[in-house]
């Protein structure tokens, strides 16, 4: 009889011999438990762009309305908001790999929804499985973020952190290329019954490992006090109130991004289905140029990572604005490559600073906060975007976008530089400093 090996938790050491950062490839080859989380990552990613293009496609086909877009797009992100809370105390309380198994498993369901939507009058259903897919979300990804401190550590913590947004952005570049291509010669449903398929595929690669335990898993969930008791570790807790705003800071600014994107590919630069997928292929590739940006100036000293989301996030505003002025959708393009890679920094920063700060015991519920706010912020934009689509000129509204991202972040860097981070401890067997030696607890 065949015999494999149980699928015990794995945490990959703190560094490599030189200090250098850890290589992706050699992270996945000897890192089994992040391999199976990546891969059910890759898949996941690629459907939800094929679902996104198509989403919006059939959108504009059906009602031609930039609100309707930004309807859409709130019934996307709104959800998550509401959910977070709960997604939190659900990851920190209950057993991880099931909590993603299942949430793939619905999701998977729900995706097949939108082959209902076939006129006009059926968009009410494109809204209504649109807030329960993105509803499901946060349960897997929170679940996920919290646990990667407890799969890798140290630097092999920011290689896991850059991979991981390096994928997402590899399959928003591959997933809307090809997802534009298939929305336009294989009709929309496929593009819906392939994100359904990439959802169990994810399931099955999580099925396969064991993913460490919450600290607090198996203790009785106490929704509401555990809620609480989480928002007021983040009040006292002062290095977490420097990168919780990251993502929501942002957000304000970025969110109406995806509906500009579907807007100028599609009406501006009159290109369709296609258009669109130019430019949220632009976003991936600019996302992935942010990963090669990480790689050389690689760090998990916390002063760096906080001016790292700074010059990112005004690197994204600055290039907004030349996007939109862009005569031409390849030229537009490049601005947008530009601006991604200043965004993808931000991301990776914030959420390491996140991991390295903040108690184990917290994790779930900070990470459900992140997450909740990003979305709140996102779906604020998104809405005031698509009102302002429906009044003002595009490019108008995109210059304004981006000179907005600039304030805002600013203003962030103007209240997070007051909160000293010299010698705090990460949380981390050895994270602390940049060779990740140091003590483990966290003493603020």
């Amino acid at each position: 009889m065949r015999t494999t090996r149980p699928c015990q938790p794995q945490v990959w050491p703190v560094t490599t011999k030189t200090g250098s950062a850890l290589s992706y490839t050699r992270l996945l080859r000897e890192n089994r438990t992040y391999r199976f989380v990546w891969l059910s990552q890759v898949v996941s990613n690629a459907g939800d762009w094929f679902n996104t293009i198509a989403v919006l496609g059939l959108t504009l086909a059906l009602t031609g309305s930039g609100l309707a877009l930004g309807i859409v797009t709130i019934c996307q992100m709104l959800p998550p908001f509401l959910m977070t809370p709960l997604a939190g105390v659900v990851a920190e309380r209950y057993d991880r790999k099931r909590v993603m198994i299942t949430a793939d498993i619905l999701r998977a369901g729900v995706a097949l929804g939108f082959l209902l939507v076939e006129t006009a009058d059926d968009v009410w259903m494109l809204y209504l499985f649109m807030a329960l897919l993105s509803g499901l979300q946060p349960f897997f990804d929170v679940t996920r973020t919290a646990a990667l401190p407890s799969i890798a550590r140290g630097k092999a913590l920011l290689a896991a952190n850059a991979l991981s947004s390096t994928t997402w952005a590899a399959m928003l570049t591959i997933g809307s290329a090809v997802g534009g291509l298939v929305a336009d010669h294989l009709g929309r449903s496929a593009a819906f019954q392939l994100n359904a398929f990439s959802f169990l595929v994810s399931a099955v690669f999580v099925a396969r490992i064991a993913i460490p335990a919450a600290s607090g898993a198996g203790q009785p969930a106490r929704f509401l006090s555990d809620f609480i008791e989480g928002m007021k570790y983040i009040g006292r807790d002062r290095p977490t109130r420097v990168y919780l705003p990251g993502k929501a800071t942002w957000g304000l600014a970025g969110g109406g991004a995806v509906l500009l994107y579907a807007v100028f590919g599609g009406q501006v630069y009159r290109a369709g289905d296609t258009g669109i997928a130019i430019l949220y292929t632009a976003r991936g590739i600019g996302t992935l140029l942010g990963a090669v940006l990480i790689k050389f100036f690689d760090t998990i000293r916390l002063g760096k990572l906080r001016t790292g989301i700074l010059i990112g996030l005004i690197g994204y505003g600055a290039f907004f604005i030349l996007f939109s002025q862009a005569p031409s959708i390849w030229l537009a393009a490049v601005c947008i490559i530009l601006a991604a890679a200043g965004s993808m920094v931000m991301w990776v920063y914030s959420s390491l600073g996140l991991q390295l700060v903040v108690d184990e015991d917290y994790r779930g519920r900070v990470f459900a906060a992140d997450h909740g706010l990003f979305t709140l912020a996102f779906s604020i934009s998104t809405l005031g975007t698509g009102l302002l689509l429906d009044a003002l000129a595009a490019r108008l509204v995109a210059f304004m976008a981006g000179a907005a991202g600039i304030l805002i972040v600013v203003a962030w860097y103007l209240f997070a530089r007051r909160i000293p981070l010299d010698g705090i401890h990460t949380g981390q067997d050895g994270g602390h400093g940049e060779d990740g030696h140091g003590d483990s607890g966290q003493e603020r």
